[in-house]
């Protein structure tokens, strides 16, 4: 008799780790299925078109934005005429700097193509106001000397760069089963921003 019962015994408890085993390999497969996955293909047919079944979960997600700058190579705007003179008499000294700030044209213009939708949080981030123009002081500015019987012009130009700014929309929640953010890419925008840096300056004779 307790050969018979030590054998139920045991087949019992073989019976229960074999369940238990299945139970937690089916729970991993079940969570497996709420790993994040990234596209917007996804999130429509996982997500959205089954928005019967899951309003409640649709209702968690909220849109969110995340940004790339990639600066360009430094790139000159056109020659502007700034200040002109000399003698016939004597040597003498041309200067172009901030104290010509509002005699001269010193704006430059953050230019922008391509598309985006958060223009606010780009130009922040860049230090600009997209397609609005600012004046940017000469600062130190530029100083010839010119020869007696001589006459020079000093030149300024606008130095910049373009930033492209790759602009990403995600729709994300938190997920309980992950521990933290389910997060889906449903887009991408691309813009191009020019960006002040500093002015360049020559003379020429004229």
């Amino acid at each position: 008799m307790k050969k018979v019962f030590s054998l139920l015994l045991c087949f019992v408890l073989t019976l229960g780790c074999s369940f238990n085993c299945f139970a937690a390999e089916k729970g991993g497969e079940m969570k497996s299925n709420n790993l994040p996955h990234n596209g917007a293909e996804h999130f429509e047919v996982e997500v959205r078109s089954n928005d019967d079944e899951n309003k409640e979960r649709l209702s968690e997600f909220v849109t969110v934005y995340g940004y790339d700058y990639i600066k360009g190579s430094l790139k000159s705007g056109s020659w502007r005429n700034g200040t002109s003179g000399g003698s016939s008499t004597s040597s003498a000294t041309l200067t172009l700097n901030y104290r010509h700030d509002t005699t001269y044209n010193t704006s430059f213009t953050a230019s922008v193509s391509g598309s985006y939708t958060n223009g606010s949080i780009i130009g922040s981030q860049l230090g600009v106001s997209l397609g609005q123009s600012n004046t940017y002081s000469l600062g130190t500015g530029y100083t010839v000397t010119v020869p007696k019987n001589a006459h020079y012009l000093i030149k300024y130009r606008p130095q910049y760069y373009t930033y492209t700014v790759v602009e990403t929309k995600y729709m994300e929640r938190y997920n309980p089963a992950l521990g933290g953010m389910e997060r889906y890419e449903v887009g991408t925008k691309t813009c191009y921003v020019d960006v002040f840096s500093h002015w360049d300056f020559t003379h020429v004779s004229n």
